[in-house]
């Protein structure tokens, strides 16, 4: 898979806020939503760990590949097992905004919702 094609499947999968996590804000999306992009899914998950960074998170490091201005991480091995992809805003003040918001009373969660959802939602009720 090169990065064009990655751009592009990212681009057809169904993303959900990671609302257990608030204060590390992301979203995935997962096999069991599309079990025929099994071989996409690895695929990408290879490309994530043969061409990505290396990033710190929890004292853990992870590889993580940047496309589109998100940054995208599995966690998954061996690689043949993936069924869960993360990703999350490269901006780490958008990232530290959001989180704030979804911590705040403002913020009003919807069952499915991606993180443009919440990003959305935050930059209204900042308008308000």
């Amino acid at each position: 898979m090169t990065l064009q094609e990655a751009s592009e499947f990212t681009k057809q999968l169904r993303w959900q806020y990671a609302k257990t996590y608030p204060s590390a804000l992301h979203e995935y999306t997962c096999l069991a939503w599309k079990p025929e992009i099994k071989r996409q899914m690895v695929d990408f998950a290879r490309l994530v760990q043969e061409t990505g960074e290396v990033e710190v998170f929890a004292k853990r490091e992870y590889k993580i590949l940047k496309i589109d201005g998100m940054k995208y991480w599995t966690m998954d091995f061996p690689l043949e097992n993936t069924d869960l992809i993360n990703r999350t805003y490269l901006d780490q003040d958008l990232r530290t905004r959001i989180a704030n918001f979804v911590q705040s009373e403002m913020f009003e969660f919807k069952k499915g919702m991606s993180l443009a959802d919440v990003k959305t939602q935050m930059e209204g009720k900042i308008a308000e």
